[in-house]
């Protein structure tokens, strides 16, 4: 409730981005990493493609949060309140993440899946 989600307008940091009340996912997710650390839980960001429904329903670059609780790395998305992530999140590596965030800020991305396997 600290924060106010903007898109495109990224605080730069979780200072910044609590003394303005706005950010976008990646603020949210340094924001959990931190709160969650000083309470003494390891945590970690996420980078990847989220599937994000509305008029214009597509797949999306966001982050998210890996938590270690009892023993287990849980998926979590503080930006869209879910408390355990589903399949609409795609993790990338962080090669992947790392061209998507140039990509992201060069101009507009786009992609076809090629294959698909179930397990």
């Amino acid at each position: 409730t600290q924060l106010r989600y903007v898109e495109n307008q990224p605080a730069g940091s979780v200072l910044t981005a609590l003394e303005n009340g706005q950010g976008e996912c990646t603020d949210y997710a340094d924001l959990f990493t931190t709160l969650a650390r000083a309470a003494g839980f390891p945590a970690r960001n996420i980078y990847g493609l989220a599937y994000k429904d509305g008029p214009q329903p597509a797949f999306m670059f966001h982050a998210w949060n890996e938590v270690f609780v009892d023993g287990n790395w849980q998926a979590v998305d503080p930006t869209w309140n879910q408390t355990r992530v589903d399949a609409s999140h795609i993790p990338l590596s962080e090669t992947q993440a790392a061209l998507m965030m140039l990509a992201n800020t060069t101009g507009g991305v786009s992609f076809s899946v090629l294959d698909a396997e179930y397990f």
